[in-house]
């Protein structure tokens, strides 16, 4: 797993990047499609930040933005990106039918 050079997060998962624009502006990037991403903004001052759980974006270049989560603290939001960015690479490892997130599929007892 690649290490952070971000603060709060140690780690995040093989197959995504780290784009720190800034110490309060920092987005993971899915590798095999850049349109999935989690984004960490805290642009709007301190004790607010918002992280934004990206999952596309569409013909016009809109991207198809889930629920943000709003005011929360920096520690708080690195932890909520932590958590995103995992359950994003789990879900997409799992239907890429990846055996790490699919588990043994073999017959054999």
């Amino acid at each position: 797993m690649p290490e952070s050079e971000t603060e709060h997060l140690d780690y995040y998962p093989a197959g995504w990047s780290e784009e720190i624009h800034d110490e309060y502006y920092v987005e993971w990037i899915c590798d095999d499609d850049q349109t999935i991403l989690v984004r960490l903004d805290g642009t709007m001052g301190d004790g607010d930040y918002t992280v934004t759980p990206i999952t596309g974006v569409n013909m016009d270049g809109e991207e198809f933005v889930t629920k943000p989560i709003s005011g929360l603290s920096r520690t708080e939001a690195f932890d909520v990106a932590a958590t995103l960015i995992y359950a994003m690479n789990g879900v997409t490892g799992r239907l890429n039918g990846e055996d790490e997130f699919t588990g043994d599929t073999s017959n054999e007892s």
